[in-house]
């Protein structure tokens, strides 16, 4: 397969009708390599990359079929094009490429790989002492400088001071508070707006009746008191995830759970389904344009362009070798987006890609950071001027088989990056 027509499949956007299908194909294809069937292993490869061409891991997985299979040119086609991308699958120490460790283009493009998936530019803002909170969400007030962060496991909100000290803004599953998730301050009102969900034993005090439950929390900042706060009227498993807050004061959020975007309309407190795609699986990120026309939502397929007016949806494509898949938290930034890519491929990073005018093509793509030796997971983040602060380690996977999390001693502070975007 040539260059050229790697890079279209990887740019251009995809059907996500087909996701269930193609990860079907892509474990079979995991389990014949297991088996050392090379020829079920090499169909069911390529059956998952033509099916989600935008996913590094299953472009990886291909090039490791086509090494396994012999073909090593078209293996070194693809290794090409993800070490462009910038990830770095680490094929030098992997025995499924052994047919190709000695070609004479595999040195250059490991050497373009490690280049581009190791890129450290961020310095550390906060570190938080409290070894199990287990946090996912990240918020800013303007007025007070003050962060707020989430506790999935501990189900609360820490306040975190300009002078780096913390103090919980909440009790442990204060105000029904569930897992803490999205956070987002409207300066506006002097308000944070709060999702929280209870999707496994991740949270401290939980039980099986609570599992795919989620509520939203209104809160006062002056006061710390709730306002108001609003849950689904149905009995459907729900996670809401992330949140972007309006001029007019409405605020959107994603149910990962449901693959829905729900809306909280400010004129009337209500909560509503506004948007739901059968095939938009686990929407997660979320974000608004300028303009106030556009919401963009990361899913599992990229990254969504969906008009306030009409709900018309447009899947964003690009004009540059990049993937928009694996995005958790998302921002807008100047003509573009600031997206924090925790399950694209082996490395975590966070990325800028700057947008076209009308907002549905990527015209550019820069990787801000990447495998940051502190990262554990990260997940979303909040823009102040032209930094970007980010949670590092969310430590989302620090729990046993049995649900329970991790002894302290396996855990880490939390640790809060800020990363220039100007330079």
């Amino acid at each position: 397969m040539t260059t050229k027509k790697i890079t279209a499949l990887f740019v251009f956007g995809f059907s996500i009708v087909f996701a269930q299908g193609s990860m079907e194909s892509y474990s079979l294809s995991l389990q014949k390599y297991a088996e050392k069937d090379t020829a079920a292993y090499l169909k069911y490869a390529q059956q998952a990359f033509k099916l989600a061409p935008t996913q590094p891991d299953f472009a990886a997985n291909l090039a490791k079929a086509f090494a396994v299979a012999g073909k090593k040119k078209e293996c070194i086609e693809m290794l090409d094009d993800i070490a462009v991308l910038g990830f770095d699958y680490d094929v030098e120490q992997d025995s499924g490429f052994i047919n190709v460790w000695k070609h004479s283009l595999l040195k250059n493009i490991v050497g373009t790989s490690k280049h581009k998936a190791h890129t450290v530019a961020g310095t550390l803002a906060f570190i938080i002492r409290e070894k199990d909170l287990i946090s996912e969400g990240l918020a800013y007030d303007p007025r007070t400088n003050i962060f707020y962060i989430s506790s999935i496991y501990k189900r609360k909100i820490v306040a975190l001071l300009p002078d780096g000290s913390a103090n919980d803004f909440t009790t442990e599953a204060g105000d029904g508070l569930k897992g803490t998730l999205g956070m987002k301050v409207d300066g506006a009102r002097n308000q944070l707006w709060v999702l929280s969900a209870v999707q496994s034993p991740r949270p401290k005090i939980a039980n099986a009746n609570e599992i795919g439950t989620s509520i939203v929390h209104q809160y006062d900042l002056e006061t710390r008191r709730v306002i108001r706060t609003y849950t689904p009227n149905d009995t459907i498993h729900h996670m809401f995830n992330d949140l972007t807050i309006l001029a007019t004061g409405d605020v959107y959020l994603t149910d990962s759970e449901e693959g829905a975007i729900y809306k909280i309309d400010r004129r009337n407190n209500s909560l509503q389904r506004w948007y739901k795609r059968e095939t938009m699986i686990y929407p997660n990120g979320i974000t608004v344009s300028p303009d106030q026309k556009f919401l963009f939502v990361a899913h599992w397929a990229g990254i969504s362009r969906i008009s306030l007016a009409d709900t018309q949806e447009v899947l964003l494509t690009t004009k540059v070798k990049t993937t928009l898949v694996g995005v958790d938290g998302l921002y807008f930034y100047r003509n573009g987006l600031i997206a924090v890519q925790n399950s694209a491929g082996p490395q975590s990073r966070v990325m800028r890609f700057s947008l076209n005018d009308k907002y549905d093509v990527v015209q550019s793509s820069r990787i801000l950071e990447s495998d940051n030796p502190l990262y554990n997971i990260p997940t979303t983040g909040v823009i102040v001027g032209d930094e970007f602060y980010f949670i590092a380690n969310s430590q989302l996977a620090s729990f046993g088989s049995d649900g329970k999390i991790f002894p302290m001693d396996k855990l880490q502070p939390t640790y809060i990056l800020k990363l220039k975007l100007e330079e």
